[in-house]
Order: C-alpha cells, then sequence, then structure tokens
C-alpha cells in the first residue's frame, strides 16, 4: 500500500514542514502495523499530484476544505483524504502538540491505512456497532516522532475493538477498557442499527439505527465542528448510513 502526500495548502504550511511530517509518519506506520498484524504501509511526499503513482492512496494538506462546515479540519473516504491548514493553524502548530497539522496528517493517514475501503464496524456486544477508526478514541495527547520531532496521533490497537480485549488498548495507554474514549477522544457509532445478510449470505450488512457522537470531557468545542458530515457532492461511497470517517 502506497500512501501519497501532498502539500497543496497554498503557502499555510511549508514543504519542508511536510517532509517532516511524512518522515514521523513513515516511522510510526511502522509500529503500527506490528499492533495490527499488517504490512507496513509506504508513505511517500510528492511534490505534485501527477507525479503520484497510479493506485496509490492520497492525502492532501489543503487551506480550507470547500464545501464543509467552518472549522472542518479533516476526513478521508475510500482511497483519499484531506487536512485543512488554516482551521488548525488559527487554534495550533504546524509540526507540534496537540491538534497540529502533523497529529491531524498523522491521524488521517493512520485511519486510512487500517480501514483503506472506509467500510469496517466493530460491535460492542451490547448493541452499538462503532466505526473502526483507530485515533478518534485517542486523538489526544499525542506524542513525539524523536527523529524529526513532529508529533503524531495516538491510536488504539485491535483490543479496543473487542468486548473481551485486554490491556493495552493504545499506544499511550490512555484508556483502560473496550470501546471507551480518552479524554480528548471521540467515537462515531449507529445505536439500533440492524445487521442483515447480504444476497447469497456470504456477508452482513449494517442498516437503520441512529449515528450518534461521544466526546471526551476535554475534547475541544473547535474540534467538534469538524465532525460534521461531508457535503453530499464530497461523500461518494463512503461508510454505510452516511457515516463519515475524519
Amino acid at each position: 500500500m502506497l500512501i501519497a502526500i501532498l502539500n497543496q495548502s497554498n503557502g499555510a504550511v511549508a514543504d519542508a514542514d511536510v517532509k517532516t511530517m511524512t518522515e514521523a509518519i513513515t516511522t510510526q506506520i511502522q509500529d503500527v502495523a506490528t499492533a495490527w498484524n499488517r504490512a507496513p504501509a509506504t508513505v511517500t511526499f510528492y511534490n505534485s499530484a501527477g507525479a503520484v503513482p497510479a493506485g496509490a492512496y492520497g492525502v492532501a494538506i489543503v487551506p480550507t476544505i470547500d464545501g464543509q462546515p467552518a472549522g472542518v479540519v479533516g476526513y478521508h473516504v475510500e482511497n483519499w483524504g484531506v487536512v485543512a491548514a488554516q482551521p488548525i493553524l488559527a487554534n495550533a502548530q504546524t509540526l507540534t502538540g496537540d491538534w497540529s497539522v502533523s497529529s491531524t496528517l498523522s491521524h488521517e493517514v493512520l485511519e486510512m491505512f487500517i480501514d483503506p475501503a472506509c467500510n469496517l464496524w466493530a460491535v460492542n456486544g451490547q448493541g452499538p456497532a462503532y466505526s473502526l477508526e483507530v485515533c478518534d478514541p485517542v486523538e489526544a495527547p499525542t506524542y513525539t516522532d524523536p527523529v524529526s520531532g513532529a508529533s503524531v496521533s495516538n491510536f488504539v490497537f485491535p483490543s479496543w475493538f473487542d468486548p473481551q480485549g485486554t490491556a493495552p488498548f493504545d499506544k499511550l495507554r490512555q484508556v483502560t477498557a473496550p470501546f471507551t474514549i480518552a479524554a480528548a477522544g471521540y467515537a462515531n457509532y449507529v445505536r439500533g442499527g440492524q445487521f442483515t445478510n447480504a444476497a447469497g449470505g456470504y456477508a452482513n450488512y449494517v442498516h437503520g439505527g441512529q449515528m450518534q457522537q461521544q466526546f471526551g470531557t476535554t475534547y475541544p468545542g473547535w474540534r467538534k465542528a469538524m465532525k460534521s458530515p461531508p457535503a453530499p457532492s464530497m461523500a461518494r461511497s463512503q461508510r454505510i448510513l452516511g457515516l463519515w470517517h475524519t
């Protein structure tokens, strides 16, 4: 899997800084791959979209996300994602600290890596089905890549999505039980949906129910705006029920 990083921020973020973020994520994704028993993805910075190989996944840093509610700072769908620099830089730093451009880019890349088709769910054993987002529940605090010095997102382990899972549940040991969120985390889930056999009986899908969100006690208000759904023109084929990734 190749994940291409593009800087299309119109000068809001320097190429040199995006290269530093990419270096940090390249190191981090080895750790994530081990935790999730996956082959590591290759994360590469490209100077232009035309240089990105066919078939690559991509995340672009842009100034703002057109057609989205004010404050939206990032999301991903299927094989591409975006991070909006300006709303972040109005409240946080470029390379370091919680909520930075760097940690937001890490967040989107890791979630694309673990659920590239944007269609995975986990049922907590009590009814709700949670979207398989590996950074949402523990979005902050972040941690620092020791080589580049850039901040990257915390992430949960497979045990977080297992009702019988055992510790540890995340990289920074912020949560102590499956399906729980850190003080600065959040979660998207569906309550009241039904799982139905698809044609032929080889798969199940969820339908109906009501999408809900849960925010930790210290989750910043300015970030909650990013949790609004993408506009219909940009939604395309996302998670069943229109549940979005952020």
